[in-house]
């Protein structure tokens, strides 16, 4: 349950491939954090937020993922769910690297005319992966954006590991010529304690974004801790 916010860092997943597994596999996690924040911009207002999460791996390099997690959004009076699905299909290059394509689709339960679908290509290693989103209609605004990121975890020990994160977003309104770039980023330290993963991350995000629906759009920096429990 990565600062990025959409799903997983598919590290793990692009590990086993890499390593050569043959076999489909199911994981599932829970966790909670200090806030919900996606693509450097809090989509719970700066609040706590519960997630949840699972993922299959199948055998052939198809996977398939789901998330909730709790926002509190622009127009609503409550804490509202938002459910995001995505599928793809991973296929190794060479032991150390490998491509992947797919689709995520992000559903706003209060507020359905929010919901919008990504198209995304990767490459991935044992330690990075990149990755580039392309949305025609990003959060039901008629604005067409692209969000290419780069995540890296480095193991520091058997537990403790480096976490960075690094993202450029271009919107497009799709009704005159108006453009937005935004930067964002985040560096920290993760560890795991057995089934329970920890992490605490420095978030910062170069300008105020208002693609998003946020209540906290001028926010630029802030802390965020998460835990989360895998079975």
């Amino acid at each position: 349950m990565r600062e990025s916010g959409r799903l997983r860092c598919r590290l793990g997943a692009c590990s086993l491939l890499l390593a050569g597994t043959a076999h489909a596999q199911w994981s599932a996690q829970v966790g909670a954090a200090s806030d919900y924040i996606y693509r450097g911009v809090s989509l719970n207002d700066g609040r706590p937020a519960a997630m949840a999460a699972f993922n299959y791996d199948g055998a052939g390099g198809w996977y398939l993922g789901g998330q909730v997690a709790q926002t509190r959004l622009y127009g609503e009076s409550h804490a509202e769910p938002l459910w995001i699905v995505d599928a793809g299909y991973a296929h190794a290059l060479t032991s150390q690297l490998s491509w992947e394509i797919g689709a995520t689709y992000s559903i706003f339960s209060g507020f359905t005319f929010w919901n919008y679908a990504e198209t995304f290509v990767g490459l991935s290693a044992l330690d990075w992966n990149l990755r580039l989103y392309c949305a025609p209609n990003y959060f039901g605004r008629h604005r067409r954006s692209t969000y290419l990121e780069f995540n890296y975890a480095h193991a520091l020990d058997e537990r403790w590991r480096l976490l960075g994160h690094f993202g450029v977003q271009q919107t497009d309104s799709t009704r005159n010529s108006d453009r937005d770039r935004t930067l964002d980023a985040s560096l920290g330290v993760g560890a795991k304690f057995d089934r329970v993963d920890v992490q605490l991350l420095r978030v910062a995000v170069n300008r105020a974004n208002y693609t998003y629906p946020s209540l906290s759009p001028e926010q630029r920096q802030r802390w965020l801790l998460s835990a989360a429990w895998a079975f």
